[in-house]
């Protein structure tokens, strides 16, 4: 694993611990759930069991589960109708502490609404005199929200612990390719994403147009069908979540737009975008300094809208094994598609312990015609940071501070009693005149896409 050591550490502290544990470990699809909590159970002293639960309901899942157990104790499957049976053959066979692991427990959730009370059933009384550790993953974040932590469950109250694991920064993505200098790890980043099934599906050693050409555009590969294959196996009507999905992809953020690039009612679309929300593909954004206020749709995975702007309008080309025309487009436009990426990358650069400003929230600005890529707030110090990004061929000049310097009046908040300062990210550096003035003042930095990833801790001048 690259980089889950806070993960790991609160996993393993917590199941080494002398008192019985409940804990719940959920996130999106392909974020690493599984290999964190197996290389947990892998690192512990006592024994334990891993069960991946499947969508034949409750009562196959139970009677799998503890013929599974059986084999591990060597003895002979017994006859269970439920988990509440299944967990009590697992007590009488088991004397001291044990782990049992059951991924996907959502989906149990979701095909039963009894499960959550079952479940208490199991804690408060199955395994209340037992040292029988319990740990449930999910990657329906609603369903484990709802199902599981929510004040409304059955079961709230009684985890000892949870951990909603999320995507890698760039800076962890960057591990994965210790190669690739800075400008290729932005590049790559704006294709991958942070989800670890995806990064570990390149090969460090060939260039990114190769490694896009041979495990995205190639039919047959992981990555050629995987956003189709994730909404099919989650959603119903995976066809209008797709054509969202595409319209979001190539432009379309508020509701009104993506319901006319789909031809669809504005009103109809409302739950298609709850749903894929729940699924972290997809989240609503509002100004960073008016959290309340009217928001955009946005995608929140580099990988998915990568391949809704490139591979998705061309199937048809690549179902023939035609993937030349598709990589030269993408060489061709890959700056721009980058770009979008890089304002991201720089959001999380301010938010590393490196950055000069501390900002407690960051985000982008937007008001009428106006936006402003990075925007930082701090209530407590009373300090807005104000910056932009290029992803351009030529070096920033003073025009762009100038231009950033004279929207800052415009960004209500905290009023004037505050700390403005600015910061500019440019792939190609910066003009002679712009240097001396950062040089000259002490609320401008200035950053590269070496400095950048040097703020996450690696080595890229």
């Amino acid at each position: 694993m690259i980089n889950r050591d806070d993960e790991l550490d609160w996993l393993t502290s917590h199941l080494s611990r002398s008192d019985r544990q409940f804990l719940v470990v959920y996130g999106r699809r392909r974020v690493g759930k599984t290999t964190l909590v197996t290389t947990a159970l892998d690192a512990l002293d006592h024994d334990s069991q891993y069960y991946l639960c499947d969508q034949r309901g409750p009562e196959h899942n139970a009677r799998q589960f503890a013929k599974q157990c059986a084999a591990h104790f060597d003895d002979v499957p017994p006859d269970v109708d439920g988990f509440l049976d299944a967990f009590r053959y697992l007590n009488a066979r088991v004397d001291g502490p044990f782990v049992v692991a059951l991924d996907e427990f959502s989906y149990l959730v979701e095909s039963d609404e009894s499960i959550p009370s079952v479940f208490q059933t199991l804690v408060d009384d199955v395994l209340s005199d037992t040292d029988i550790s319990l740990v449930v993953l999910g990657s329906s974040i609603s369903m484990m929200e709802e199902g599981v932590l929510s004040y409304e469950s059955p079961l709230y109250g009684r985890r000892t612990g949870q951990w909603r694991l999320e995507p890698l920064s760039v800076g962890d993505a960057a591990k994965f390719f210790p190669s690739y200098d800075a400008d290729s790890i932005v590049q790559t980043y704006s294709v991958l994403g942070g989800v670890p099934a995806y990064l570990e599906q390149f090969d460090e050693t060939d260039d990114l147009l190769t490694n896009v050409e041979n495990h995205i555009l190639s039919k047959g590969e992981f990555l050629y069908e995987e956003p189709e294959f994730l909404l099919r196996q989650e959603l119903r009507e995976p066809t209008t979540y797709m054509a969202i999905l595409e319209a979001i992809a190539s432009g379309a953020t508020r509701v009104t737009d993506i319901a006319n690039d789909i031809d669809k009612n504005a009103s109809s679309i409302s739950r298609y975008l709850k749903n894929l929300s729940q699924l972290a593909l997809v989240e609503r954004e509002t100004p960073v300094t008016d959290p309340d206020g009217r928001g955009i749709y946005t995608l929140t995975d580099q990988f998915v809208r990568f391949w809704f702007r490139y591979v998705s309008p061309n199937r048809g080309t690549l179902e023939q094994g035609r993937t030349a025309p598709v990589r030269e487009s993408i060489a061709e436009t890959l700056p721009t598609h980058t770009s979008f990426a890089f304002e991201e990358v720089c959001r999380q650069a301010v938010h590393t312990e490196s950055f000069p400003v501390a900002c407690a929230r960051v985000g982008r600005w937007w008001y009428g015609g106006d936006e402003i890529d990075v925007v930082g707030v701090n209530p407590q110090t009373k300090t807005l940071l104000l910056g932009e990004c290029k992803w351009t061929s030529s070096p920033v000049g003073v025009g762009l501070l100038d231009d950033l310097e004279a929207l800052e009046p415009e960004v209500r908040w905290q009023g004037s009693d505050r700390d403005v300062q600015y910061a500019l990210f440019s792939r190609s550096g910066f003009t002679d005149e712009l240097d001396e003035t950062a040089a000259r003042r002490d609320d401008l930095s200035l950053y590269t896409p070496a400095e950048i990833m040097g703020l996450f801790g690696g080595s890229y001048m």
